[in-house]
């Protein structure tokens, strides 16, 4: 008889994904791996200094797409490991958008004075696209392969340069 500890189900409203999250313990992974992954939204948002970013023309790359807020302190606590990911990862193929959700480009513009981003912002005003993802919560990440699936999603503040990030990354750029 086989017995699985530390498995948890969750159907996502807004896409209605099965997810599946390993625990051990009291620790929890990272990342969120789906069952059964499910195509990534297309989309088309502005970015920062108003070109227009369509999600289509990335296909065949692996996506991480952030979903953040100003006002979000795990967000802001976030930002300086996005911003290291991007240095490290961008020349090996990763393509990083942090997508501002709900807020004016007034507003992120204010906020990227006092704390400026390297990695690419795109502006979710109306917050259509999160709601496409599903996302419930700030900051929230997922992880798009080569042939546009979400295979991944992590849900709170993460240290993209720690092994389990860097790793589940370099799988992906090597599929």
């Amino acid at each position: 008889m086989t017995v699985l500890t530390g498995l948890s189900i969750l159907i996502l409203g807004g896409m209605e994904w099965g997810w599946l999250a390993n625990q051990s313990g009291a620790s929890q992974a990272l990342f969120h791996s789906y069952a059964k992954p499910s195509p990534a939204p297309d989309f088309s948002l502005e970015d920062i200094q108003g070109k227009r970013v369509d999600i289509r023309d990335f296909r065949g790359r692996v996506i991480l797409l952030n979903f953040w807020a100003t006002w979000c302190p795990n967000c802001r606590k976030e930002a300086s490991s996005l911003d290291k990911l991007w240095a490290a990862y961008s020349e090996k193929g990763l393509i990083l958008y942090r997508l501002d959700h709900k807020e004016s480009r007034e507003t992120v513009n204010k906020f990227l004075e006092k704390e400026p981003s390297q990695a690419p912002i795109l502006l979710d005003e109306n917050g259509k696209v999160g709601r496409l993802f599903g996302v419930w919560a700030h900051p929230t990440s997922y992880l798009i392969d080569r042939k546009g699936f979400v295979r991944y999603r992590a849900v709170g503040a993460c240290d993209w340069m720690c092994l389990e990030a860097t790793s589940v990354i370099d799988a992906l750029l090597k599929e």
